[in-house]
């Protein structure tokens, strides 16, 4: 079936082949189709941004608990890694006609790396988020135990599953249905995590002792039932530090 044209186009286009035509009426005519068009492109983003989100609260009631599979040896907790997820609740979120793409950028601040995500729908509407993680370096003992390569990877990793989490309201639960709220806080937040480190450095704690005490390899895997006693403890001994320098003076 020929595609239909465009009666305002094929008036356009008559006009312009006519030797007499009125050149400023020309010109009018070319404006109000350039607005028609306008129009017609902001209803069409309107709608793909409504179904996009209609398609989101779909997916959002159908979307699984995803069971976690991965263990940490050292602080003996459960958690789901991308491999879950993708298994688990990827399949849900894609028959609704989602893709996502995460990347590491730049703009981060220092000891911290800068991951993406991007959720794309079938409509043609998408949205673009991003978050600042503190790099996972450090093993139980304080010291290093991945390279530069290897602790961006583990950072993009976990920044993308914490992403991902938090935009489809993703649950995750153990084998007995034990279940934890959506977003990845079977670990400490980022924004506690990020308050740890600062705390640390600034009241010459031990990290290894730390990390001990928390049962962690890492600030960022600091378990999130152990956050707030970190946390108490830390702000504690700030304080103490504060209150003695305050005497002193």
């Amino acid at each position: 079936m020929p595609a239909q044209i465009d009666p305002m186009v094929a008036t356009i286009e008559k006009v312009a082949l006519d030797p007499n035509a009125d050149i400023e009426k020309l010109e009018r005519m070319l404006d109000m189709k350039e607005r028609l068009d306008d129009r017609a492109r902001e209803d069409a983003a309107r709608e793909a941004e409504r179904e996009f989100y209609r398609a989101l609260a779909a997916a959002q009631t159908q979307v699984p608990v995803v069971v976690r599979t991965r263990k940490n040896s050292h602080s003996n907790y459960t958690y789901a890694d991308l491999a879950d997820i993708e298994t688990q609740a990827m399949p849900i979120i894609r028959k609704h006609g989602f893709a996502v793409a995460a990347w590491s950028g730049a703009g981060a601040p220092e000891g911290h790396q800068r991951v993406h995500l991007r959720v794309s729908h079938i409509s043609g509407h998408s949205h673009e988020i991003h978050d600042d993680f503190p790099l996972d370096g450090a093993g139980l003992k304080g010291g290093q135990n991945k390279t530069a390569i290897q602790s961006k990877g583990s950072t993009t990793s976990y920044g993308r599953r914490y992403l991902l989490c938090g935009y489809f309201g993703i649950a995750t639960a153990d084998d007995d249905g034990s279940r934890r709220e959506a977003s990845g806080p079977e670990m400490i937040s980022v924004k506690d995590a990020a308050e740890v480190s600062r705390l640390v450095e600034e009241t010459g704690t031990k990290l290894p002792d730390l990390l001990t005490f928390a049962k962690s390899e890492s600030v960022e895997e600091i378990p999130a039932a152990k956050a707030g006693q970190v946390l108490q403890l830390l702000r504690s001994k700030a304080a103490k530090i504060a209150k003695e320098g305050s005497t002193d003076g």
